[in-house]
């Protein structure tokens, strides 16, 4: 029999990828190799690119989740939840919904590959498994105060940010783009099936 999880923002989170997890697979279903690499114009992602841009951002940040809950567990830093987050931690979070006007160029690490290198099927692949892999750091977490608990950006090792706004702020990262591949598909050039 599994666990029951009574950290409210824990089970919340797991639904949070979960939803994200088949709110992709929806999104990708019935889409040729042709509609998944297609954008409106050269400044915009297709709906391949989207997802790549996440894959990237999710293969660079979950080794540093992992490590910091390991440590976490090591150090036995736990609380009782629920956690609240500083002002940095919550603007990072806010500026990462799909409602937000903040607008940040793409670090060179987490820009999408070029559309002759994606193939759908292992870029849906990919996004699935770290779907996956959140929740189960997720899981991993319960228990920890993730308030106190830091990790560092891949991208701004000065930017340490509570392991609970991390998780809170890839949530939204995803639901933003997410946001945009749909955005992709509505768009009158877009092919036909």
């Amino acid at each position: 029999m599994a666990k029951k999880m009574e950290n409210r923002e824990i089970e919340d989170l797991c639904s949070d990828f979960s939803s994200l997890k088949e709110q992709a697979r929806q999104l990708s279903a019935d889409m040729s190799s042709e509609q998944f690499l297609w954008k409106p114009d050269e400044q915009k992602w297709s709906v391949g690119e989207c997802l790549d841009h996440l894959n990237a951002l999710g293969c660079k940040l979950l080794p540093a989740i992992r490590q910091a809950i390991d440590r976490g567990h090591r150090n036995g830093i736990v609380a009782e939840p629920p956690f609240t987050y500083g002002f940095l931690s919550r603007a990072f979070v806010r500026g990462n919904e799909p409602s937000s006007r903040w607008k940040m160029k793409t670090f060179r690490i987490y820009k999408p590959d070029t559309a002759v290198n994606l193939e759908k099927d292992p870029v849906v692949a990919v996004f699935m498994q770290l779907q996956d892999d959140f929740i189960e750091q997720i899981k991993r977490s319960d228990g920890l105060d993730l308030r106190r608990i830091r990790v560092a950006s891949p991208a701004i090792r000065m930017l340490r940010l509570s392991l609970g706004a991390w998780f809170s702020a890839t949530v939204a990262h995803e639901k933003r783009h997410l946001k945009q591949a749909h955005r992709v598909m509505q768009d009158p050039g877009f092919p036909a099936k």
